[in-house]
């Protein structure tokens, strides 16, 4: 299995209950010892492919959202059985069983919850506050162009060699196209000479590259590493840093830690921002979204107290900030749309409150909502959470069992998955990744057919200045973007230009290095990109819905709005076992696990906030250097490349016209490849071109629709 169930927890020792994912730490507050079977287990198994994978999501297993790639090729995925079935059943459907893992007990599930659990003390919050580790934060516009392509003429072509330290030990992550496909056999040596292996990449019978099964430690010294095919070519690439420093102190006087009691329910975030709101209603409001959920239901077989409102239940979202006008980029983070995804909404809730408390003495908080126009939705999922909650942890789903109702009443994943129930990308289009039956990825009866999935898109709509989002989601500790669906033959929605490309790679090490700051937890970078070429594809999913700006059928890449999906419960190196280990799934104990969760997701979502302001912000226009120039000639083919300054589109023409906005652009060099050369043959070509970054900033002052070359950047390169 690619990771352990016990937990090493930086600053803490912890116990891992035997065979259980629920850790219990020296603060928390014992489950009784009667307190009965386990609500679920977690299988680790093996198939040969993504769409084995499918095939269990279409016969109604619940697939959670740990998938990847293990030894040869094959895929791992993570199966959640509840705690009487057992796992006989996927073995029969040719699966193996790697191994099973018992979910927490119903009595230690309940006292993990607000109201029962003990709250953390100050003393005990400020043993778990990050202390500075001497690492240095980036500001400023995401950075520069990724490395060029290492080798695009031999056989591999190196497209990421990343390398970070955590908990003390140097790791590396590797991703190698090779043009002998997924037969080839692809070692890395570093230049310390540590040898290791990588593993092809195949998803629905394509190959995409070969790459770790997991991150591989790797020698301190190692500053390069040399991959090599099993035809006998090489090529050497440098180890590029990724994510910056790592733990760093909160500025004196910054109040955090909030959300110090508990999992909550809705009518428990409700209350938190309905008080922010009353407290400084100069800096927030909130928004009663306009279609009432089905609600929690009647009835004695349910366990959510009395005080829990039953029937239909109005979804609340807060909007934050000093201009909430729409003069000012809007930023949409949203959690728990899935209901057992319990520390997603204490992000957020936790967000919430440090920008209304830091309001007046944090200079970045008071940056912030000077210049964004904030809404957060806590709870996307009501009925489901409070479901999930009281009565069935593995709830995943909302509560619209219509269609799929059981004589005894048992919900229990009979609603619709909220985030298959979107317009773009989806199964009733014939996208891969949701089901037309009764189960965990249920898309529904039509598109955007629930109520959490039109409040979504409401606020998208009302609100056009929105151009960032994240769904926040939990657990395997991804960070992605669109596009998320591909049909059967895997082909996917419009894939972003290589500049849009290469700004969200920047902004993610920008995020996912706010991530770290709290307790040097590093979202691997192999977890980092587009959702269909890390993970699966999600037909309906709500990141793609916001990217396309609901489109139903989208012909371009370029985003309405700069959408991310998050997956907390990052898997932490265990230095004293040299191995990577699972932070309690979906049902972490609070005061171990949970909290420190949503403390690091919510320094991810101030990580966010700053990418906006950034482009909020920016009137900087890029600039670009190509590797050629008129001064000489060149013998036979000229491959032009350029570096920008910082991500940006290069526009170019070869035949002396001036370039427009419609002109060739320079191309990504496959999936999560560099640019491609614009390839240059003619004995003297007139080459012009300009950049453009995200903002829309022109390099140069150039004028694209006028009839001036001002600004315009040309060269005449000449072949012998």
């Amino acid at each position: 299995m690619r990771r352990t169930a016990s937990l090493s927890l930086a600053g803490l020792s912890t116990i891992a209950l035997a065979g259980s994912l629920l850790v219990q730490g020296p603060g928390a507050t014992p489950a009784a010892a009667d307190s009965g079977p386990p609500i679920a287990k977690l299988v680790r198994i093996q198939v040969p492919s993504t769409a084995d994978v499918q095939r269990l999501e279409a016969a109604g297993f619940d697939v959670a959202h740990d998938v990847s790639s293990g030894k040869d090729g094959a895929i791992e995925a993570t199966v959640v059985l509840d705690g009487a079935t057992d796992v006989s059943a996927l073995t029969a459907r040719g699966a193996k069983v790697l191994s099973t893992l018992d979910g927490p007990t119903r009595a230690e599930v309940n006292a993990q919850r607000k109201g029962v659990a003990t709250p953390l003390t100050a003393a005990e919050k400020a043993a778990l506050a990050p202390k500075s580790g001497g690492s240095s934060k980036s500001s400023g516009k995401p950075g520069g162009s990724r490395p060029p392509v290492v080798s695009p003429k031999g056989t591999l072509t190196v497209l990421r060699s990343d390398t970070w330290t955590t908990e003390g030990t140097r790791m590396v992550s590797l991703e190698v196209r090779s043009k002998a496909g997924p037969t080839d056999t692809v070692t890395a040596t570093t230049d310390t000479g540590q040898t290791l292996r990588l593993s092809a990449f195949v998803d629905r019978g394509v190959y995409l590259y070969h790459r770790f099964d997991e991150p591989q430690m790797v020698d301190g010294g190692a500053t390069k590493v040399t991959v090599k095919s099993a035809d006998g070519t090489s090529v050497t690439a440098p180890l590029q840093p990724w994510t910056s420093g790592g733990t760093t102190a909160y500025p004196a006087g910054f109040q955090w830690g909030f959300t110090d009691d508990g999992y909550v329910d809705a009518t428990q975030t409700d209350a938190v921002i309905e008080k922010l709101a009353a407290d400084r209603p100069d800096l927030a409001e909130v928004i009663d979204l306009p279609n009432p959920t089905l609600g929690y239901p009647e009835g004695s077989r349910y366990k959510a107290p009395a005080s829990y409102p039953r029937g239909p239940l109005t979804v609340k979202a807060i909007r934050i900030g000093k201009h909430r006008d729409g003069s000012r980029t809007g930023v949409l983070m949203y959690s728990q749309e899935h209901a057992r995804e319990w520390v997603t909404s204490l992000v957020a809730i936790e967000t919430a409150q440090r920008l209304i408390r830091n309001a007046d003495t944090d200079a970045l908080t008071g940056s912030l909502l000077e210049n964004l126009d904030i809404f957060i939705i806590p709870q996307v999922n009501p009925d489901g959470s409070a479901y999930s909650l009281y009565d069935d942890p593995i709830q995943r789903n909302n509560l619209n069992d219509s269609g799929c109702e059981r004589p005894d009443g048992n919900l229990t994943n009979r609603g619709v998955n909220i985030n298959r129930n979107f317009s773009v990308g989806s199964l009733f289009d014939g996208y891969v990744g949701a089901t037309f039956t009764c189960g965990s990825n249920f898309a529904g009866k039509a598109e955007l057919s629930e109520p959490e999935s039109r409040n979504e898109t409401y606020l998208t709509k009302t609100h056009p200045n929105i151009k960032f989002a994240m769904n926040t989601h939990s657990y395997g500790g991804y960070f992605m973007w669109s596009p998320a669906s591909y049909r059967p033959d895997r082909t996917t929605l419009p894939r972003p230009s290589l500049g849009t490309e290469n700004y969200f790679f920047a902004a993610s090490e920008k995020i996912l290095s706010e991530v770290r700051e709290y307790r040097d937890t590093v979202v691997w970078p192999g977890q980092t990109g587009t959702v269909v070429d890390v993970l699966y594809s999600a037909a309906g999913n709500s990141g793609d819905e916001t990217y396309y700006g609901g489109v139903n059928e989208p012909t371009s890449g370029k985003p309405k709005v700069y959408a991310w999906d998050f997956e907390v419960g990052l898997p932490r190196w265990d230095k004293a076992t040299s191995s990577w280990q699972d932070t309690g799934a979906f049902w972490p104990e609070f005061r171990d696990e949970g909290f420190s969760q949503a403390m690091e997701f919510a320094n991810g979502w101030y990580g966010i906030f700053e990418v906006a302001q950034q482009y909020e912000l920016d009137k900087t226009a890029p600039t670009s250097t190509p590797n050629v120039d008129g001064r000489g000639s060149y013998a036979g083919p000229v491959d032009v490349l350029w570096q920008t300054s910082e991500p940006a589109t290069i526009y170019y023409t070869t035949d002396g016209s001036r370039p427009t906005l419609s002109s060739p652009t320079v191309q990504q060099d496959g999936v999560r490849g560099g640019a491609l050369p614009v390839t240059l043959t003619a004995k003297r070509t007139v080459l012009q071109w300009f950049s453009v970054d995200e903002k829309g900033n022109i390099e140069g002052g150039y004028d694209p629709s006028g009839t001036s070359s001002k600004g315009l950047n040309r060269e005449v390169i000449k072949i012998r």
